[in-house]
């Protein structure tokens, strides 16, 4: 796609923005409600992540494989919690998920 301003001039096209991954890897569940992930350079003003199921979730009923990995970026490392970041108690997901953090320019 390609966008140009009121002037005539490009502002947008196919090399304006770039995302690459910078990582990736599988998170378990651990003990707690969440998991810090050091990763050097990583900030929320340059940087987003998604954590992805990487086996299918249960269908019978309410399973708790089936809550989702919820990450949050911070200077320097990804905090990824097994549920809900508001929840002090109650379950939290089992399944092993893949984190993937990306940079954009």
């Amino acid at each position: 796609m390609r966008i140009w301003g009121a002037d005539g001039a490009l502002q947008l096209d196919e090399t304006s923005f770039t995302v690459r991954v910078i990582y990736s890897a599988l998170v378990p569940k651990t003990a707690g409600r969440f998991v810090d992930i050091p990763i050097s350079g990583v900030t929320p003003s340059k940087d987003s992540c998604v954590c992805i199921p990487v086996v299918p979730y249960l269908t019978t009923g309410q399973q708790v494989s089936a809550i989702a990995f919820t990450p949050y970026i911070y200077e320097g490392y990804v905090r990824v919690f097994f549920g809900s970041p508001a929840a002090t108690t109650g379950p939290t997901g089992t399944t092993t998920q893949r984190l993937i953090v990306t940079r954009y320019r």
